[in-house]
């Protein structure tokens, strides 16, 4: 059964989530156990491990067409693997070539190189959403870099910032954390082959030959010892997941607090229907943030799940390996669905410039208060200017008139560019080039 049935509300129905679940579920994983068994029919029978002649037999069977698919669950069943009814299926197709189906290997390397062929895949067009998603960011980044708006501490005005400067936030944190993705991905690429118990015993001193050729075929890294035990790289890839998928939530979540109608500055793209309420026909809700961020919490949990199927017993495990499997599907198509949806809030997320202007005055000027202290700490120091400034910051809030007009009626004068919000934005530019640098440059990254 695919993920995607089962999955709850929009994030489902996305194409990226539909795309990821696909390569996860009954099908994709018979595929991913054939691919293995195929490469390792044709590398065993070029190094003349098997008979030569016994290999087009044995590609001939690898075929899901082939194979009885109810026969196969029923036996997956009753044994508690796929694999051996999946071999016994396979020899019998492959007639008396049929012996030298699964020669030298055991059912765990088959089921672990099947999942690493899987994520493989589920993610790439994973990293391609990503990459678009990066793209949009740093043009709204640029395109926005002057356009002055509340910057917040605490949900409250803190001092003015650009709009590029909040997107470079964004931006920064989602394109590290899609690198280290990439970098965590790369590292779990690894094929497992280690027979019975992982010495390759079996093989008679050819293991690690036909290990390093697999590897080859199957374009997988070669590992230096079988780590049917060591799920290390899995737990790394698990936290990485979960903080690619924490980075949209964060965009995500600003996102929605800046469509509140108080606050007004953002709206996700306009669709019939899309944030409708069956009771308020006004309502124009954050629907594509709010999955984003379900998303997130769905899979905040995997790298402690992940962490815990490290604690295996001896040489091989008892009860982790489905679990590790499930967790890491599941973040995956999590975190693809989430990935295509932010392309599409990004691809026509409405921003109104009049509206983070109108907030910027909403206060009567307090948000100026901090380049307000530091002018007049030459003057005071900077404790008395505090001081002074939360004194009088307290009476306009208590009595609605400005601030300029306030410390005027104090004999306070201050020169007109210290209110200026473009003087106040201007030392976070070159950090806005920095992140739009970097993102530049990438590449030169590996993914």
């Amino acid at each position: 059964m695919s993920l995607a049935s089962t999955a709850p509300g929009l994030l489902s129905r996305t194409r990226g989530f539909l795309r990821a679940s696909g390569y996860f579920d009954e099908v994709g994983t018979v595929d991913a156990y054939l691919t293995f068994e195929a490469a390792l029919a044709e590398v065993e029978g070029g190094l003349g491990i098997i008979p030569e002649a016994a290999v087009p037999a044995i590609l001939a069977a690898c075929r899901r067409d082939q194979l009885d698919m109810p026969g196969l669950r029923e036996g997956a069943a009753a044994v508690g693997y796929p694999i051996v009814p999946l071999v016994a299926q396979l020899s019998e197709l492959a007639g008396p070539h049929g012996q030298w189906v699964h020669y030298g290997t055991t059912t765990q390397d088959v089921m672990d190189t099947a999942q690493v062929l899987q994520m493989r895949g589920a993610l790439s067009g994973t990293f391609d959403d990503l990459d678009k998603l990066e793209a949009r960011l740093a043009d709204l980044c640029d395109r926005h870099r002057r356009t002055p708006m509340a910057g917040r501490s605490k949900l409250q005005h803190g001092i003015p910032i650009s709009f590029g400067y909040k997107v470079a936030v964004w931006l920064d944190q989602i394109h590290r954390s899609r690198k280290a993705l990439a970098r965590a991905l790369d590292e779990a690429c690894v094929l497992q082959f280690g027979g019975a118990i992982g010495t390759l015993a079996s093989l008679q001193g050819r293991g690690t030959e036909v290990r390093a050729a697999l590897a080859r075929r199957l374009d997988l890294h070669d590992p230096a010892i079988s780590w049917h035990v060591s799920r290390d790289r899995m737990a790394a890839l698990a936290a990485a997941l979960a903080t690619n998928l924490a980075a949209l939530a964060k965009m995500a979540s600003d996102i929605a607090f800046l469509m509140a109608t108080e606050v007004g500055e953002l709206r996700e793209p306009a669709a019939e229907g899309r944030g409708s309420s069956s009771t308020m026909p006004q309502k124009r809700n954050p629907v594509i943030c709010e999955a984003i961020l379900e998303a997130a919490r769905c899979v905040q949990q995997a790298p402690g799940q992940v962490l815990d199927a490290m604690l295996q017993e001896q040489e091989r495990g008892i009860g982790h390996g489905y679990r590790e499997r499930m967790v890491l599907a599941e973040a995956i198509c999590q975190l693809s669905g989430a990935a295509s949806l932010a392309c599409d809030l990004l691809s026509g997320l409405e921003v109104d410039t009049a509206r983070m202007r109108a907030n910027l005055d909403a206060t009567g000027g307090l948000i100026h208060a901090e380049a307000l202290m530091i002018h007049l700490s030459d003057r005071l120091g900077r404790i008395e200017a505090h001081h002074l400034l939360h004194q009088v910051a307290r009476e306009v809030s208590d009595d609605g008139r400005a601030l300029r007009e306030a410390l005027t009626a104090r004999g306070i004068t201050v020169p007109e560019e210290v209110w200026s919000e473009a003087a106040q934005i201007a030392p976070a530019q070159p950090m806005i080039d920095a992140v739009l640098a970097a993102w530049r440059a990438r590449g030169e990254d590996t993914a």
